[in-house]
């Protein structure tokens, strides 16, 4: 019982230590119209696809997201770049994407580019309170 509660503290920390957060950045109009929700929920749902595919592969960096939807709501040619010489990362990432196209109708063809940033760092949230020093402020 203690190995098999060890095993799970010890799992729990490292995921907990381990997130790759992912920034997403594109042109607010872009899916607005074509995407169930609009920009903003396709923005936090890629960012939530994406998450997990960062963490597994242990992602850093900027990369560009080019994909097409035609009339029909499919998704088509999506590129991940730069291109890597590991494939598997970039597979993923078309996999989240296509997991996405239940969202998608359109009237018309659309060509979608997004910037994503995948980093260790934890995000400024503006819900949080920063707890800063200043010098010369005490309140004695």
């Amino acid at each position: 019982m203690k190995k098999i509660c060890l095993a799970l503290a010890i799992t729990i920390s490292a995921f907990s230590f381990s997130q790759t957060y992912v920034k997403v950045t594109s042109d607010k109009t872009q899916v607005e119209d074509t995407y169930k929700g609009g920009q903003e929920k396709f923005d936090s749902d890629l960012i939530n696809n994406l998450q997990v595919t960062g963490g597994m592969f242990q992602v850093t960096g900027d990369f560009t997201l080019n994909f097409n939807v035609d009339e029909g709501g499919k998704i088509s040619d999506i590129k991940l770049l730069p291109e890597l010489f590991d494939k598997s990362f970039e597979r993923e990432v078309k996999r989240d994407v296509l997991r996405m196209k239940k969202h998608f109708a359109s009237n018309e063809k659309q060509k979608v580019s997004v910037d994503l940033s995948f980093s260790r760092n934890i995000p400024d949230q503006s819900t949080r309170t920063a707890m800063t020093y200043q010098a010369g402020n005490s309140s004695r």
